[in-house]
């Protein structure tokens, strides 16, 4: 199998093409830190057996063996990648072939590389070594190196982006001429662990607790049930006390993971030799560093949850060609802040943004009452078509009969929401920025530079054009790649797009000429 990260105009590329430079293994030291893995990975089935003598029923050392089996596939998984990678840099290209089971190829050309960052898990910094991140200008990272040695991870930002990275030798004169723009506050944990999932999270921690201590025969549950009768007088209070248990164990499993991931967060403006680039460095147990070069810059983009955006918290993230907008693993490259105040948000933007002009804390364009009654028309009509489903549903006795009044129960909180999801919708244009902002579950906000503006969407639906409504779309290279703002006039359009790009909307806003008209005789 053969991947290649090329323009999809392109045509297929051929398979790695012939170069005197030589093919290079990932460090050895890897070898070192999976066989580490592996003896620990056999300590709980150990203990089970030895030291506590649960090794005499099967039945009882199922986890034990499922920890162990699960850490030796990793560790032997790890090893056979080891074996199966091989890299090299050439004066174009950035290559590699890897693959456990399928031999996978993937090449980048170098002037489409965008960052090189690297990043270390606790293994990986005690064996002294570094995961290498190669993206080009795609959503998802390029190229993957782990893991590769502290010297050469920085000979490898050094090789590809030159005058972003620091040296030993250098790491004086590279934090003068550092700017520290924010830094993590200790408060801001309130932000982040304050939140529904703390008692999920709560729930499934004290069950893996009771599993685990289960190999050395201590009953978690049990014992807390004992405590909680003895405290407890009725059952409310009982199942008061088992949901403060499970809040607190949610809530410290919060706290630790936020204090592992930002533990010293800063963000910073560094200069380098071809300019700036904003860095960000955080972590306790496994650390991560990202630069991001400040001409790819286009803008801010907040993102405020609906149930805590009562407290004013928000996502902050840049809006920049060649980063990854989401992640399944971290946070995305493009977050430059945790979760946190959007005071301190637009505190940062002001100082990242180029310019005086402060576009998050302009005053926006309100959209036409037309919009509100859109939504509150959605409301019904989803509040009624639910309600008559489960009329129907119960009328033929597959749910309870009194289950349709719950759609009209809800109907007010429908309103309700749909008021809130109208109050959200503005725009406006400050400066060389275009400001947009919308959304009922987020309210998203972005602040993007109208100079990659690549063009204007237009969209009206049959219920729009009764109400004289369109909906904006702005397509760009950069960030999400896509930014709407739903349910203005059009006048407030023809308004937009004068101001953001006025030569796209000119071709058409020419007047025709008379076909009547005769051409002038001599």
């Amino acid at each position: 199998m053969t991947t290649v990260d090329a323009p999809e105009h392109a045509a297929p590329a051929p398979g790695p093409p012939h170069s005197d430079v030589p093919w290079q293994r990932l460090n050895g030291r890897l070898i070192w830190v999976n066989l580490a893995r592996l003896v620990l990975s056999t300590l709980p089935t150990v203990l089970s057996m030895v030291f506590f003598g649960t090794g005499r029923h099967l039945s009882d050392l199922w986890p034990a063996m499922v920890a162990t089996g699960i850490g030796m596939f990793l560790s032997v998984a790890d090893v056979v990648r080891w074996l199966r990678t091989r890299y090299r840099i050439t004066d174009e290209l950035v290559e590699i072939k890897t693959g456990r089971l399928m031999r996978v190829y993937r090449q980048v050309p170098r002037e489409r590389i965008r960052a090189v960052d690297h990043k270390a898990k606790l293994r990986h910094r005690l064996a002294g070594l570094r995961v290498v991140v190669i993206s080009s200008g795609r959503t998802r990272p390029a190229l993957r190196l782990d893991a590769v040695s502290t010297d050469m991870a920085g000979a490898l930002r050094r090789e590809l982006m030159p005058g972003g990275a620091l040296d030993e030798a250098g790491s004086q004169e590279g934090a003068a001429r550092e700017t520290v723009l924010a830094r993590a506050r200790w408060y801001w944990i309130f932000y982040n662990v304050i939140n529904i999932w703390g008692m999920l999270v709560g729930g499934l921690l004290l069950w893996s607790l009771d599993g685990l201590l289960e190999l050395v025969n201590v009953d978690l549950t049990g014992a807390l049930g004992d405590l909680i009768d003895r405290l407890a007088t009725g059952r409310a209070g009982r199942w008061a006390l088992w949901a403060a248990v499970v809040a607190v164990l949610g809530f410290t499993a919060l706290t630790s993971g936020f204090i592992k991931d930002n533990w010293h967060f800063q963000l910073v403006r560094r200069a380098t030799e071809e300019g700036t680039s904003l860095v960000t460095r955080q972590g306790l147990l496994s650390t991560r560093e990202v630069h991001r070069d400040d001409r790819r810059l286009r803008g801010i983009h907040l993102s405020e949850p609906l149930f805590w955006r009562w407290i004013g918290l928000t996502e902050t993230a840049v809006i920049a060609t060649g980063l990854a907008s989401w992640s399944l693993t971290s946070e995305p490259a493009s977050s430059i802040l945790p979760r946190g105040p959007i005071a301190e948000a637009r505190r940062v933007a002001s100082l990242v943004l180029p310019g005086p002009v402060r576009p998050l804390e302009e005053p926006l364009r309100r959209h036409p009452r037309a919009a509100l009654y859109r939504r509150l028309l959605w409301a019904a009509v989803c509040c009624a078509a639910l309600g008559g489903l489960l009329a129907w549903l119960g009328a033929t006795h597959v749910v309870p009969g009194w289950l349709w009044t719950l759609p009209l129960w809800a109907a007010p909180l429908a309103a309700v929401l749909a008021v809130v999801a109208y109050r959200t919708l503005g725009h406006t244009c400050a400066g060389r920025y275009l400001v947009l902002r919308h959304g009922l579950m987020r309210r998203e906000t972005a602040a993007l530079s109208r100079e990659t503006v690549l063009g204007l969407k237009v969209r009206q639906s049959l219920v729009q054009r009764w109400w004289g409504l369109v909906s904006l779309g702005v397509p760009t290279a950069a960030g999400l790649r896509f930014y709407q703002a739903p349910d203005m006039t059009v006048e407030q359009f023809m308004t937009l797009a004068d101001e953001t790009a006025p030569e796209l909307l000119a071709e058409f806003l020419q007047p025709a000429p008379e076909r009547n008209s005769v051409a002038p005789v001599e």
